[in-house]
C-alpha cells in the first residue's frame, strides 16, 4: 500500500536546471501534440469534403475525429498541469507523469488509425 501511495503522491519541486529544462521540453511536446491533433482534424475534414461530400459520415470517421479532439484536449490539459506544478513548486506523481507522456499520443494514434481505415488505406 505504501508503494502505491508513493506512486500517487506529488513530490517537492526539483529546481535543478536539468529538471526545469525537462519540464520545458515536456511543455513543448504537449504543444506539438495539440498542433498535430488540430492539423489532423482539419486535414481529415478537408479530405472528406474533397472526396465525396454526399456520402454520410460513418462511425470510423467519427471515432477518428473524436480521438483527435480528445488528444488535443488532453495535451492542452497537460500543458496547464505543467504550469500549475511549477507554480505550486511540486513534481508530479509517477502516474501523472506517465499519463502526460502517453495518453495524448495514444489518442492521436487511434485517430490516425481509424482515419486510415476509413479512407481505405488500411484494409
Amino acid at each position: 500500500m505504501k508503494k502505491l501511495k508513493a506512486l500517487l503522491e506529488n513530490q517537492d519541486l526539483d529546481d535543478s536546471p536539468h529538471y526545469l529544462l525537462s519540464q520545458e521540453l515536456e511543455f513543448e511536446y504537449a504543444k506539438s501534440i495539440v498542433t498535430y491533433s488540430v492539423a489532423f482534424i482539419g486535414g481529415v475534414v478537408t479530405l472528406k469534403s474533397a472526396l465525396s461530400i454526399e456520402t454520410p459520415i460513418d462511425e470510423g470517421l467519427s471515432v477518428a475525429i473524436t480521438a483527435a479532439v480528445l488528444s488535443a484536449v488532453i495535451s492542452f490539459e497537460n500543458q496547464q498541469g505543467i504550469i500549475r506544478d511549477l507554480r505550486l513548486k511540486r513534481t508530479p506523481s509517477y502516474f501523472r507523469t506517465l499519463y502526460r507522456k502517453f495518453a495524448a499520443p495514444m489518442c492521436l494514434g487511434v485517430a490516425i488509425g481509424y482515419a486510415l481505415i476509413y479512407f481505405g488505406v488500411l484494409v
